[in-house]
């Protein structure tokens, strides 16, 4: 038995037979062969293999933005020229299967790298997921999609695909050696309730070895003991039976033993996650991520295209609260046709706020969507990235001109509450001067605790400086409640904070008055607050 400790981002306990992804290093050396008409054969029989793979996927996840990317990969995969270009490879220079489809496809790759257009180069991106797909067909390599119901899965790295693959499948659980609490497959698995624990060395791991990962402390275990499996399966089964009792609640109010009544809200990336906000009794929606609008397309959402996803949520919402986030590109948000400068660090660059103001017209399209969309529920306005008062004003005055801009224009719309993400220690110790203009804060307490403690949240190697109980922060969050309080204001927090319940008395005590998080997490956070 072998005992070790990662970084627990998704809850729960599972245990099964690793499964050790191997999708990396795969450098395919030019080679020939003899028969030609053969490895023809083996490469269509992969690429209908690849296909009926990805089209299962695209029929389980329906009209989800998941859907559509594997719709994009089975088009690029039955590409005409690129088959042109692989069967040229293999009956006129005989090559094998294996380099023909490889270095066709980096060729293809590499060419849309080498375009002007960033949304064509992006595009490269998926052809090398299509390689890896094609060639672990080819060689029969434990790709992620052969991975079996039950198992643990056991990665380097695993990209927001292969985490959609993963889930068809069935797998319990997964350990990866790279990645943060706040990386996209990370939100996926607490999302879709998979167990997951990240910064695990990937070299301890054999295939079809027994191994357990607890979500909830970040301990891995490799072939636990007979002692440790009946100590973990009780606390499974524990888990899951307040999972359940959460759920059946979820519908309650969350109000203390005191009458105090906490909004227990939703952290959401897009209409489609309306039904789970629904389904998991939110009481509104703390965070609406709208960056998703604006990726994997070749231009800007129009007015008329935000407006209705606005209007969609703020309906779908029956009268409860919808707070839009704007715009909250740059840093790890790159949105590929829009202009970003090359910076030596981004995360303390043009992002959020900062990088609208500096485009007023992609601004005031947005402004004038929600503002459109406020006459259809009540919804209220968030601004990333907020440091100092000069921030809150400038974006103040962008509403006004939005709305003057709409009445020019003939259009209804409706009012909105104003209000600031805190994220930054600059604004956080200033929030009772933001507040004095504003109607709410929130905190997004992901990157608050990444620039307190000077810790990248994506880099594993600083893993033990990002800190969720560092005093330091605390002593923030402290002021955050007691600066927007003192004027009126009412505080959120919209962090992966707000769904931990090991620190949910702490900010019920602070004065915190909504807590936003995964849908998930609302009925278990809602049990804690009836509890206190």
């Amino acid at each position: 038995m072998q005992k070790l400790q990662g970084v627990a981002v998704s809850e729960g306990i599972a245990m099964g037979p690793c499964f050790v992804l191997d999708e990396r290093d795969l450098d395919i050396q030019p080679a020939t062969t003899s028969d030609p008409d053969g490895q023809w054969n083996r490469i269509l029989q992969a690429k209908q293999q690849v296909q009926q793979s990805l089209e299962n996927q695209v029929a389980q996840f329906g009209d989800s933005a998941h859907a559509e990317i594997l719709t994009a990969h089975l088009t690029m995969l039955s590409d005409p020229e690129l088959a042109s270009g692989i069967e040229a490879s293999v009956k006129e220079n005989r090559e094998t299967a294996e380099y023909a489809v490889s270095h066709n496809i980096l060729s293809y790759a590499d060419m849309l790298e080498s375009l002007p257009d960033e949304y064509l180069r992006e595009r490269a991106q998926d052809l090398r997921d299509i390689r890896l797909q094609w060639l672990n067909a080819l060689l029969g390599r434990t790709g992620v999609a052969n991975a079996p119901k039950g198992s643990v899965i056991c990665a380097v790295e695993l990209l927001p695909s292969q985490f959609l693959q993963v889930r068809s499948n069935g797998v319990a659980g997964i350990i990866t050696e790279q990645g943060g609490t706040t990386s996209h497959v990370s939100i996926l698995a607490r999302n879709f309730g998979i167990p997951m624990v990240t910064g695990v060395s990937n070299s301890s791991f054999v295939n079809g070895t027994t191994v357990a990962l607890n979500g909830m402390d970040g301990h891995v275990t490799i072939s636990p003991d007979e002692e440790t499996q009946t100590k973990l399966i009780q606390e499974r089964n524990e888990f899951e039976s307040r999972m359940k009792d959460a759920f059946a609640n979820r519908h309650l109010e969350a109000k203390t033993s005191t009458g105090r009544v906490v909004e227990v809200a939703a952290n959401i990336g897009g209409p489609d996650d309306l039904e789970s906000v629904i389904e998991n009794g939110a009481d509104g929606i703390g965070l609406f991520r709208t960056e998703f609008l604006f990726m994997d397309r070749a231009s800007a959402p129009t007015e008329d295209e935000q407006y209705e996803a606005y209007r969609q949520v703020a309906e779908g919402m029956q009268g409860k609260r919808v707070v839009i986030r704007t715009l909250d590109a740059g840093a790890d948000k790159k949105v590929s046709y829009l202009e970003f400068d090359d910076e030596e660090n981004p995360f303390l660059g043009v992002r959020g706020l900062r990088y609208t103001l500096r485009f007023p017209e992609l601004f005031q399209t947005q402004l004038k969507a929600v503002l459109r969309a406020a006459a259809h529920g009540k919804i209220s306005l968030m601004f990333p990235m907020v440091t100092n008062v000069a921030d809150v004003e400038a974006a103040i005055q962008a509403v006004e001109d939005a709305k003057t801009a709409l009445s020019a224009e003939g259009k209804s719309f409706g009012e909105v509450e104003l209000g600031a993400m805190i994220e930054v220690p600059a604004a956080a110790l200033i929030t009772d001067l933001l507040a004095e203009k504003l109607d709410f804060v929130s905190v997004g307490t992901n990157d608050l605790i990444q620039y307190t403690t000077a810790s990248d949240r994506m880099n594993p190697n600083v893993t033990e400086w990002y800190e969720p109980t560092h005093p330091g922060l605390w002593r923030l969050l402290e002021q955050v409640a007691a600066g927007a309080l003192q004027h009126g204001a009412w505080v959120g927090m919209c962090g992966e904070l707000a769904g931990t319940l090991e620190f949910v008395p702490k900010l019920v005590e602070l004065g915190f008055e909504e807590l936003s998080m995964s849908p998930k997490r609302i009925g278990l956070v809602k049990t804690a607050i009836r509890e206190l």
